[in-house]
Order: C-alpha cells, then sequence, then structure tokens
C-alpha cells in the first residue's frame, strides 16, 4: 500500500491491531530536521472520535531496510486533541 494525502475519512493505511511498523525508502541519504503525522480531525470522522489515530511512536534513522535496530531520531505522541497535521522535531 502506499502513504499518499487523502481528503476521504477511513481512506488510510491502517495497521493491524494496536501496533505496527512502517518504512520509508529515499532515493538518497538526508538529515532531517521533522517530522509531521496527519490524521483526519474528530469533527469528520463518521463515528466522532479518532481513537484509531496513531498515539505513541518513534521515528529511526536506517542506512537500509533490512537494517536491524537504527539510530533514534525521537519518540513521539500525537495529540488526539490538536490539529489534525502535527510537527515532531527530530530530538537528537
Amino acid at each position: 500500500a502506499s502513504v499518499q494525502p487523502d481528503m476521504y475519512p477511513g481512506n488510510c493505511w491502517a495497521f493491524k491491531g494496536s501496533q505496527g511498523y512502517l518504512v520509508v525508502r529515499l532515493s538518497m541519504k538526508i538529515y532531517p530536521t521533522a517530522f509531521t503525522l496527519e490524521h483526519i480531525p474528530k469533527t469528520l470522522s463518521p463515528t466522532g472520535n479518532i481513537t484509531s489515530a496513531p498515539r505513541n511512536f518513534s521515528v529511526y534513522g536506517l542506512d537500509d531496510e533490512y537494517q536491524e535496530g537504527g539510530k533514534l531520531l525521537g519518540e513521539y505522541v500525537y495529540d488526539q486533541d490538536g490539529e489534525p497535521l502535527q510537527m515532531f522535531p527530530v530530538m537528537v
């Protein structure tokens, strides 16, 4: 599945269960300064809540997609009562 912006509630890339991971392979090495995570707001949710939104998440930098572990770039919490699009600075 691809991770693309979309304006339709429920049309998302979902994890099975309460935990999951995503690897994004880039065409060149980068040094990120921040990450953004976006989820639909409660007002657009068909159920009126966004309990399926990610809450606690960590971001790691890898040299390649098969590397085990990696460098921790930050541990974050998505605020379900905050703005739909939230920015998280690299902590390292």
